[in-house]
């Protein structure tokens, strides 16, 4: 017997120690409901826990940007319902005043008070419907371009940007679709009097030919794509339902060069019906007219500007009159850059120049010789340096608002929302007038275009809500999984922990009990010395 060391004293505090430790922890999991209160309790459990919450409190904020979203395109919809009843009523008035049965000067003058009280609620409407103090229907929500197609080239240039019809940070565009990038299409002029047409090149190359250039011709979208349907020759292959589409604009311009023969370069116009007179409206209505220009050397049908990558050499060839200029990325070029390029190549009595005009709302834009690859985009507006930049995901000057739907940075968890001008001045409308029969002739369909234009806005908004709504479901849905999935790692079992506690409280007492006990043994070695 002992009485220095009482190992058994001390092996009862021990474990009383260590129970009442873990009679502790137990009600400190009771007393939270969690099963990981520091990372000591698990700390790989913690680690993926922290991750699940920060993702679930990202996909709850989500959801309410989404239903913010919807809330802000009920809006703008409401609105544009508004707007879209205003415009059926002045159709109405126009096609009344279209009737030869009323007099110009006393019945279509009444009409037309009504009307011109009608834009005017139009343009209050789009200045003044507003989200949280952010215009809606403006043209502030319109972005002024489009996006390029996957890999392909942009030029673009260092001009300013000016309100157009129907895009507001911007003016037309001709945009090629239904062929793979690098696919030419060539844009050429005949002589006066010469026959439209399209054909496929044996190298694959489309030439678009529009005759009668000083006939002033028209050519609309539609008849531009009736031409492309009908090509001759054989499409290369990836080429499928190749279609252009011409968005509105002040005044756009695609230069280029006329065949051998005739005016050695032309421009093709078109304008908004906004800025259409009556000396102007015969010729530029709807399409596109073909105006033959300059004097330079003939013989040189058609030129192009080719991206290609940095590190490459620049090049310029000239093939049956058809000059192509190889043009790096990210480096800028001047007209003189480019003349300079022409001369080495002898190819002399042709100049290129990089002009525009802005006067008033009349903005000129040129599309690089009207020719180049699918989505190069050439736009010259203004400006006097031509910069060949990559044209992935690229986007005009615009300011579309972007919904945040998804709880990380990446770019699919971003949908954007772009709501074009839809004052007079964007539908068209500044310049609409009643007041002779011709010109509610002229009105009729100039407020059919505009109402076109008000329920595609509607319908882009319609399905951007339903989006929205199945984007509210998914987020909630994920949201739910993800919760009941960290539930389970971080969560305390109740049942299961208050027995534990149950057990730790049993032992720690019987320690209690048999501390007490061994700490009565050494009194016995008393009983020796009796």
């Amino acid at each position: 017997m002992r009485i220095q060391h009482n190992i058994a004293a001390l092996n009862a505090n021990r474990m009383l120690a260590s129970n009442n430790n873990a009679v502790s922890k137990n009600l400190e999991k009771l007393s939270s409901g969690y099963r990981i209160n520091s990372a000591a309790d698990d700390a790989a459990g913690l680690a993926i826990s922290e991750k699940m919450r920060s993702q679930i409190r990202g996909l709850d904020q989500a959801e309410n940007n989404a239903n913010d979203g919807i809330s802000l395109v009920q809006t703008a919809e409401g609105a544009l319902n508004e707007t879209a009843s205003i415009l059926q009523r002045m159709k109405e008035l126009a096609t009344q005043s279209s009737n030869g049965t009323y007099q110009n000067d006393v019945d279509r003058e009444n009409i037309s008070k009504e009307v011109e009280a009608l834009t005017k609620e139009i343009d209050r409407i789009s200045t003044s419907t507003n989200f949280n103090k952010i215009n809606l229907l403006d043209g502030s929500l319109g972005a002024s371009g489009k996006n390029a197609a996957t890999n392909a080239s942009a030029l673009d240039t260092d001009a300013f940007a000016a309100n157009a019809a129907g895009n507001s940070n911007g003016a037309g565009e001709i945009i090629f679709t239904g062929a793979p990038v690098g696919t030419q299409i060539d844009i050429v002029s005949t002589a006066d009097g010469g026959t439209s047409g399209a054909a496929w090149g044996s190298d694959g190359k489309l030439t678009i030919t529009l005759g009668g250039a000083d006939a002033g011709a028209t050519y609309s979208e539609d008849a531009i794509n009736e031409l492309i349907k009908n090509a001759t020759g054989t499409k290369p292959d990836g080429v499928s339902n190749l279609k252009v589409t011409l968005t509105d604009g002040d005044i756009s311009t695609v230069s280029g060069t006329a065949a051998a023969g005739a005016a050695n370069s032309f421009t093709v116009e078109t304008a908004s019906k906004a800025e259409l007179n009556a000396a102007s409206k015969a010729q530029i209505k709807d399409g596109f007219k073909i105006v033959a220009t300059g004097t330079g050397k003939t013989g040189i049908s058609t030129i192009d500007f080719n991206s290609v990558a940095a590190g490459s050499a620049n090049g310029v060839t000239n093939t049956a009159g058809a000059v192509s200029l190889d043009l790096i990325q990210d480096k800028t070029y001047t007209a003189t850059d480019i003349n300079k390029m022409l001369e080495g190549a002898k190819i002399d009595g042709f100049t290129v120049d990089f002009t525009g005009s802005y006067s008033g709302t009349d903005l000129v834009r040129a599309f690089g010789a009207g020719s180049g690859s699918i989505g190069d985009g050439a736009d010259v507006l203004n400006g006097t340096a031509l910069t060949v930049v990559d044209g992935k995901g690229v986007l005009g000057a615009g300011d579309a608002l972007r919904l945040q739907i998804g709880a990380s940075a990446s770019e699919d968890q971003q949908v954007s929302l772009a709501i074009g001008d839809m004052s007079t001045a964007g539908l068209g409308l500044s310049a609409i007038s009643v007041k002779t029969q011709d010109d509610a002739k002229d009105a009729i369909a100039t407020i059919e275009a505009a109402i076109n234009t008000v329920s595609g806005t509607r319908a882009d908004l319609g399905a951007l809500q339903n989006r929205l709504e199945h984007t509210v479901n998914n987020l909630g849905t994920t949201s739910e999984n993800l919760t009941s999935a960290e539930s389970r790692i971080r969560d305390v079992d109740m049942a299961a922990e208050m027995m534990e506690m149950t057990k730790n409280n049993v032992l720690a007492q019987a320690a209690q009990s048999m501390l007490a006990q061994a700490n009565t043994q050494p009194q016995n070695v008393l009983k020796l010395l009796q």
